[in-house]
């Protein structure tokens, strides 16, 4: 799986192996956004919200943040990041770094920190 000696940071769009899994928890390896700020150096968790591919149907639902490939994302296709399902991981469920969202970044962690309700 990962190699710790990949620098990542918040922003960086990785693809991580979310299984195993239980119910209708997101599954599989996919492309993930890391939302934590940069400030536990050494500890080797991070918080993620996965994405996953773009469908219509998806602009009726308000946690999930539409994302358009590009060089920067390393994304190759429409994508959605999932604010509702962010979780903490372990560094080792890191497979690569695909690329950084910086830009869209201040917007997905706001429609996150709806999902639990912070004011």
């Amino acid at each position: 799986m990962k190699s710790k000696t990949i620098e990542i940071k918040q922003g960086d769009i990785c693809l991580v192996d979310f299984n195993p899994t239980l119910s209708d928890e997101i599954k599989k390896i996919r492309p993930a956004i890391i939302i934590n700020g940069d400030f536990a150096i050494g500890l080797d968790l991070k918080i993620v919200a996965p994405i996953t591919t773009w469908k219509n149907d998806f602009e009726k639902i308000w946690w999930l943040y539409k994302l358009v490939p590009n060089k920067q994302n390393g994304l190759n296709v429409k994508s959605a990041v999932n604010c509702y399902q962010i979780r903490c991981i372990s560094i080792e469920r890191i497979v690569r770094k695909l690329g950084n969202e910086s830009k869209e970044l201040e917007e997905i962690i706001a429609t996150a920190q709806n999902c639990i309700e912070i004011v």
